[in-house]
C-alpha cells in the first residue's frame, strides 16, 4: 500500500482510538462531583417553619433561607431528572463506543490485507473508511449537541417547577421571602434559625408525590 494510503488509515485509526479514549475518560471522571449530605429519612415536621411566624415579638419582613445545593441533592423532582439524563447519556456513550470499536476493528484489518488487493480494491475500501470516519465524528457530534440540549431543558424545568412549588409553600406558610444560596457564595453567614431547608424539602417532595399521583 502506498505512503499516502498508510497515512489516510492511520488518521482512521486515530480518530477512532480518540473517541474511545475520550468515551473512556468521560467514563471515569463524570462521577467525580462533590458528595452533598443527604438529608436524614426522619425529619422535623414542616410545620415547624411557622415558629418564626407566630413570634409574636418579632417585626418587619418574615425571611427563611434554603441550601440550594441540599435541596437538589433531596429533591425527588430533581433526582429523577438527574437519573433521566445519567441514562440518556449512558445510552449514547454505548451506541458511539461500539461505532468507534468497529470502525477501529475494520480499519486495522484493512491494513492488513492491503499489500494483497488490487487497486480499485484498495481505493473503494480507502473511501468507505473515510467516510465511515466522518459519519462518526458527525454522530459524536449530534450526540454531544442532544445530550447538552436535554441538560438546557431539565435544567429549565428543574427552575420552573421549583418556583411553582415554592410560590405556592411560601404564601400558605407567610413568608415575604425564601433566599437561596451555596457554599462560597455571597452569603458568609446566616442565622440558622432561620434555615428552612429540611421543611422545605419535605414540602417540595410533598406537593410532587402529589402531582405524581395525579397524571
Amino acid at each position: 500500500m502506498n505512503n499516502k494510503g498508510s497515512l489516510i488509515m492511520n488518521g482512521v485509526l486515530g480518530v477512532a482510538i480518540i473517541v474511545l479514549f475520550v468515551l473512556q475518560f468521560s467514563g471515569a471522571t463524570k462521577s467525580n462531583v462533590k458528595d452533598i449530605a443527604v438529608v436524614e429519612e426522619k425529619e422535623e415536621p414542616a410545620s415547624v417553619i411557622k415558629k418564626h411566624l407566630t413570634d409574636t415579638n418579632r417585626v418587619g419582613l418574615i425571611i427563611g433561607y434554603v441550601n440550594s445545593d441540599t435541596v437538589t441533592a433531596n429533591y425527588l423532582f430533581s433526582k429523577q431528572l438527574n437519573a433521566d439524563l445519567m441514562a440518556k447519556q449512558s445510552s449514547a456513550e454505548n451506541k458511539l463506543r461500539k461505532e468507534a470499536e468497529k470502525l477501529q476493528a475494520d480499519a486495522e484489518k484493512f491494513q492488513q490485507g492491503a499489500p494483497i488487493m488490487g487497486r480499485e480494491e484498495l481505493e473503494r475500501t480507502q473511501a468507505e473508511l473515510m467516510k465511515r470516519q466522518e459519519e462518526l465524528q458527525m454522530m459524536e457530534y449530534e450526540l454531544s449537541q442532544k445530550l447538552q440540549d436535554k441538560g438546557y431543558k431539565a435544567n429549565y424545568d428543574y427552575i420552573m417547577a421549583t418556583d411553582k412549588y415554592l410560590q405556592k409553600i411560601g404564601k400558605e406558610l407567610g413568608y415575604d421571602y425564601i433566599f437561596g444560596y451555596r457554599t462560597g457564595d455571597l452569603v458568609m453567614y446566616a442565622n440558622p434559625d432561620f434555615d428552612i431547608t429540611k421543611q422545605v424539602i419535605e414540602l417540595l417532595n410533598n406537593e410532587y408525590r402529589a402531582d405524581k399521583m395525579a397524571d
